[in-house]
């Protein structure tokens, strides 16, 4: 039976000599990847969740879903490969530092198919809010130029260059990918909260009758603020991480002399980045999940643009002083009439009449 190798014994309190400190570089990316796995978990629930209350969702929408889902199985998969070899199949041998693992060439390449999938799930929706093309086009250009740029980073990373020649090399690209992602993130979150402000104007402006639904829409514009700032506040860390921490070091193993480029401006900087797919698809799957709450909101109130996956518009609205009515009758219930689409609901429904009381409406949307 063979031996295995013998380790050099050590005196106590005697400690290997790492020429950068660990908490703040492998340390960083271990919690990163504690992070994804924990992220992860949290998409499981919500894809569950999505098929057991949307069954009858387009089969795009389904689609859409599941192949988040299992990008980001792989992605998982691949950032703890890294992790394991890093810290236990190449554990002490910084020469193998220079040149990462191909998983991270995988973490790479899946982070950049999750990321446009969610900005342009976001994209559809402001397009169907909006009823424009210039706005959507644009926020459509970026997110696939941050796809083409990810793609090229990808491609580039398979050559097998080592981490200096990577950054030094690509570095413009990297700084490209990361600012076009952010930017996308902040215009979506703002494009949306401004037209959603705006059609909470027009409304107050029609009729005092409405001014109900003000409320409504001010949930509505929470509600975007709190999607929108999951990826915005990764994708500025991101980016903050990466243009501030530009460090370098040097790993040094007896007779040979590594650059490894910087403790914290690509060890933290992928400690972030590993997070930033889970953030996407866990927007994308909250942003689906909440449809439902919001879809009953506007059925006992008054349909929004562009909520659920839908257009509304005023049809005709009972004037406040019918004189049809006798003297001393109450001015409420309002009948609203409204063409809506919604997608998805139990059934489709076009042509609706809808009544709107302010006590009900308010005890059942504010309770």
């Amino acid at each position: 039976m063979s031996k295995l190798p013998s380790i050099p014994p050590t005196a106590p309190g005697d400690t290997l000599d790492i020429p950068f400190p660990l908490s703040t570089t492998i340390g960083a990316l271990e919690i990163g990847v504690l992070f994804t796995v924990f992220l992860f978990g949290v998409l499981t629930v919500q894809m569950y969740i999505y098929f057991d209350r949307f069954p009858k969702d387009p089969l795009n929408f389904k689609v859409l879903v599941l192949l988040v889902w299992i990008l980001d199985f792989g992605h998982t998969i691949a950032m703890c490969h890294l992790i394991y070899t890093i810290t236990i199949s190449q554990y002490g041998q910084l020469a193998l530092l220079a040149v990462p693992p191909k998983s991270l060439d995988v973490c790479i390449l899946l982070s950049g198919l999750i990321g446009p999938l969610e900005q342009g799930w976001f994209t559809y929706r402001l397009y169907k809010f909006t009823r424009t093309l210039p706005l959507p086009a644009l926020c459509a250009i970026l997110s696939l130029s941050r796809l083409g740029g990810s793609t090229a980073l990808f491609v580039c990373a398979l050559k097998g260059p080592s981490i200096q020649e990577y950054a030094t090399q690509l570095m413009w690209l990297i700084e490209f990918v990361v600012i076009v992602g952010a930017a996308l993130d902040v215009l979506l979150a703002v494009a949306l909260c401004y037209y959603l402000s705006f059609w909470r104007a027009d409304t107050f402006r029609r009729q005092a009758a409405l001014r109900l639904t003000n409320k409504l829409v001010n949930q509505l514009m929470t509600w975007t603020i709190e999607t929108g700032a999951i990826t915005t506040t990764g994708a500025l860390a991101l980016v903050l991480t990466f243009l501030t921490m530009k460090d370098n070091c040097a790993a040094r193993s007896n007779s040979f002399s590594i650059p490894i480029l910087t403790e914290l401006r690509i060890v933290v900087y992928l400690g972030v980045f590993c997070l930033m797919a889970k953030l996407f698809s866990n927007s994308l799957l909250f942003s689906l999940n909440a449809r439902e709450r919001f879809a009953r909101i506007c059925a006992e109130a008054i349909t929004i643009p562009g909520l659920v996956e839908h257009t509304t518009r005023l049809m005709s609205l009972q004037s406040l002083e019918d004189p049809s009515l006798p003297v001393g009758t109450p001015k409420w219930p309002l009948r609203i009439r409204t063409d809506i689409t919604v997608i998805p609901t139990d059934r489709r429904q076009s042509d609706v009449t809808c009544v709107a009381s302010p006590m009900s409406a308010r005890a059942r949307l504010f309770p």
